[in-house]
């Protein structure tokens, strides 16, 4: 035990971080301060609400790892009866469950459990919940609560299996490997309930990565557990109704704005976390997210990132263990605790169409069509053709981002029309159509309804209230038979009678051709009168070659390409297949503009079929011209007017929305041909690498701009808690990040993995090479620190 002098500072945070968790230090009936017993001193004891010591709080000063008084504390805490022990010395905490035989050693947390939490765990510690197969599930299992839900015998089989393992090994991480429109989200709301009725879980968080999946996760969640009052974590946390509610949906992202789920939750609020769409949540700045609470976890996806497939995994931890660590952080597989490619449960589109029970899918008919400028383009050699008296050659990929084809696009939309496959009534069947980006989407709507009036909406996220348009056309209360999009109807959207598809952009990721292959794979029955019609398959209007490269040309054998993170706030490409083969897309690319190329204005090729002419404005080098103080001024000028005379802003805003101000920024305020305002720009003036809504409530007076050491400080402790670092291990972290934060050579050079970087000044006082050597985690920790929204802020100023 050290001298109470030594360890003043570290109970002062310990303090505050009891009293962030609702802990009244006044109460000695809840909180009782040096306590001795027959084996040594005791410093802090927490008790229950009728005086029973739950836990011993075992502080050590700040400059040691308070892990290695765990023997220590359990002493103390066996003497004392105390279920619980937490180990802490103010940066950084541990917390045991000792009595626990399947919890042999003390894991770190990022927050200190409330008096509830605790009881919480107690009670179950007291009352172990049932074993999940003992809750029988049955097709009929769900029946009562609506009398055409039916399980399916895979659903069955998915949620067996998670049981079986549950159970007999004590497993907690599950990958559910499900082809799109296989009732993921069905199967879930069942497994769900398993888990409430058997008492393995008393809150629930199901996390999406759209607010228009939120919406529909809750139309199925309202009918399969009523009981347990589902809510949308964006709403209801504003309304009051998060306390009486079992069941939260979240979108990630308002989770991780201003820290919410560290701000409005305790590590052990959830008992099951859910992520759909596993392969795009569980990296970068969401991964913090998934990893803060302490719960059972379960992955649903139909495409899996196997980073770890076809990769010889003893070889590369031997020449390059930071690239063994970068693929482990993104590989699906691993982060669920399943070998490279065997996930829980697998149930892929050929088990659907081959099902006895089946067909439960319907697989595509794929019609290619290729016009001369198209099959040019597909050529090794590409599109040669004469623009404005200069030669110029473009790749399939080019297409509609460095040069516009009117002519193409016509003869593309006259062969839908012509080729789409019709309904059961003559009607043109409904249909999906995929863009390059939001400027192609539009051209390609108005082709549309000029051949054929109102036959064609586009829905994009500019488009405003795209998500309720996309909504009414899924449930056919629009007459436009075609929705034009870009992305964001590529997952999640779920519209059953779509008998085309047309892909009028090329693709190069297999997960974004299975993705949006998904789109029209759903079975659907027709009825016009007494007489039903079965759908067989869908049409797949192949205008790039996509079937083709992936049967034929892309090779399955290669391991897939780590990619960095996009950076927040940069456009997107607007294009698939751009970059490395095997990745195309960056994840959550696409509904951008087309990126900037300098002053060069995107030419035209007019060809005899040309229909009309287009001007783009392009934002060039020159918005970088602006002074940087009187950008500062204007901006925080412009941000106000905007405001005012924007409702939807002024609503956005009163309500903290960051998810609406952020986008309401994007399309209607970033970029105007005036003071060119852009992320990248703001970073750079304020100096902060904040997100655009920390900018926007500071400017209207909201609240504060977070000052660059707070967000440098809000990292460190993230990523140390992720990681269970040591105190030795997190001084290392913290070196890292105030430098890259600061010298943006020596982020360029971090990015890099230049390890020079480590022989500056501050690290050889931390013990230089040697002890960094010692550092087990650091390839893990610095990929992740790569990943963070500091250094990803920052390098938009790089």
């Amino acid at each position: 035990m050290t001298t109470p002098q030594n360890e003043a500072f570290s109970r002062v945070l310990i303090d505050k971080a009891l009293e962030f968790s609702d802990w009244d230090l006044l109460d000695p009936k809840q909180v009782q301060f040096e306590l001795h017993t027959s084996n040594g001193r005791a410093d802090y004891l927490l008790r229950d609400k009728i005086g029973r010591v739950l836990c011993v709080l075992e502080a050590k000063r700040e400059d040691l790892d308070p892990y290695d008084a765990k023997e220590q504390a359990r002493g103390y805490a066996e003497n004392l009866k105390a279920p619980f022990v937490i180990l802490s010395n103010g940066r950084e905490h541990w917390f045991w469950n000792y009595q626990r035989a399947d919890q042999r050693d003390a894991y770190r947390i990022e927050r200190l459990p409330s008096r509830d939490d605790l009881e919480r765990v107690r009670l179950k510690n007291l009352q172990p919940p049932r074993p999940l197969q003992s809750e029988v599930v049955r097709p009929d299992y769900i029946r009562n609560l609506k009398h055409n839900l039916t399980l399916r015998r895979y659903q069955i089989g998915a949620m067996d299996e998670i049981a079986k393992t549950f159970d007999g090994e004590g497993r907690r991480k599950f990958l559910l490997e499900m082809a799109t429109g296989t009732g993921k989200t069905l199967l879930c709301a069942a497994l769900i309930r398993r888990f409430l009725q058997t008492r393995n879980a008393e809150r629930v968080l199901f996390i999406v990565d759209r607010i228009e999946l939120a919406k529909q996760t809750m139309e199925d969640f309202a009918v399969v557990l009523p009981e347990f009052k589902p809510v949308i974590f964006k709403s209801a946390r504003r309304s009051g109704e998060l306390l009486g509610s079992s069941v939260v949906v979240a979108t990630i992202q308002s989770l991780m704005i201003d820290r919410r789920y560290r701000e409005e939750f305790t590590p052990f609020y959830f008992d099951l976390v859910v992520n759909d769409e596993a392969h795009r949540s569980i990296y970068g700045d969401a991964r913090e997210v998934v990893q803060f609470f302490q719960a059972t976890r379960v992955g649903l996806t139909a495409t899996p990132k196997a980073y770890l497939k076809n990769v010889n995994i003893e070889e590369l931890e031997a020449q390059n263990p930071k690239g063994l660590e970068a693929r482990q952080l993104r590989d699906t597989y691993h982060y669920f605790g399943c070998k490279p490619g065997f996930p829980t449960y697998r149930y892929d589109i050929i088990d659907a169409v081959k099902d006895p029970e089946g067909p439960f899918l319907c697989l595509p008919k794929i019609i290619d069509v290729r016009s001369d400028i198209t099959t040019k383009a597909l050529a090794e050699s590409g599109w040669a053709v004469v623009i404005n008296e200069q030669e110029e050659n473009f790749k399939i990929q080019d297409l509609e981002r460095k040069v516009f084809t009117p002519a193409r696009n016509r003869l593309m939309c006259e062969t839908l029309l012509k080729e789409a496959q019709r309904d059961p009534s003559g009607q043109l069947g409904r249909s999906i159509v995929f863009a390059v980006n939001q400027n192609h989407a539009t051209a390609l709507t108005k082709i549309f309804n000029e051949l054929q009036p109102e036959v064609a909406v586009t829905i994009t996220s500019r488009i405003k209230d795209a998500s309720t348009i996309a909504k009414d056309f899924r449930d056919g209360k629009r007459p436009e038979r075609i929705a034009v999009s870009v992305d964001m109807l590529s997952t999640g959207y779920n519209c059953r009678d779509a008998l085309n598809i047309g892909l009028m952009r090329p693709i190069f990721s297999p997960t974004e051709y299975i993705q949006i292959k998904g789109r029209g794979t759903r079975t659907y029955t027709f009825k016009i009168g007494n007489t039903e019609y079965e759908k067989k398959h869908f049409f797949l209007l192949d205008f790039c070659a996509v079937a083709e490269y992936f049967e034929e040309k892309y090779d399955y054998s290669v391991p897939l390409k780590v990619p960095r993170e996009k950076t927040a706030g940069a456009e997107s490409t607007g294009a698939a297949g751009g970059g490395e083969r095997g990745e195309g897309r960056a994840e959550g690319a696409g509904e951008g503009q087309s990126t900037p190329q300098g002053p060069r204005e995107i030419p035209m090729w007019e060809g005899t079929d040309v229909l009309a002419s287009r001007e783009v404005i392009e934002v060039g080098v020159e918005g970088e011209k602006v002074d940087v103080m009187t950008f500062r001024g204007s901006f925080e000028q412009d941000v106000r007017k905007f405001a005012e005379q924007d409702a939807d802003m002024q609503a956005a805003i009163a309500d903290e929305d960051d998810d609406v101000v952020e986008t309401l920024m994007n399309e209607r305020f970033y970029h105007q041909p005036t003071m060119y305002y852009s992320p990248d720009k703001l970073i750079r003036s304020y100096g902060v690498p904040a997100p655009t809504p920390a900018f926007v409530y500071n400017a209207v007076g909201k609240k504060p701009l977070p000052t660059k050491d707070d967000i440098v400080v809000d990292t460190v402790d993230s990523i140390a808690a992720r990681f269970n670092l040591r105190y030795s291990e997190q001084k290392w972290l913290d070196a890292t990040t105030q430098l890259v934060a600061d010298d943006p050579q020596a982020l360029e050079r971090f990015i890099s993995g230049d390890v020079t970087l480590f022989n500056a000044g501050q690290f050889n006082r931390l013990g230089g090479a040697r002890e960094l050597a010692q550092f087990e985690k650091r390839d893990e920790v610095f990929e992740a620190l790569r990943q963070s929204m500091l250094v990803r802020q920052s390098l938009l100023t790089v």
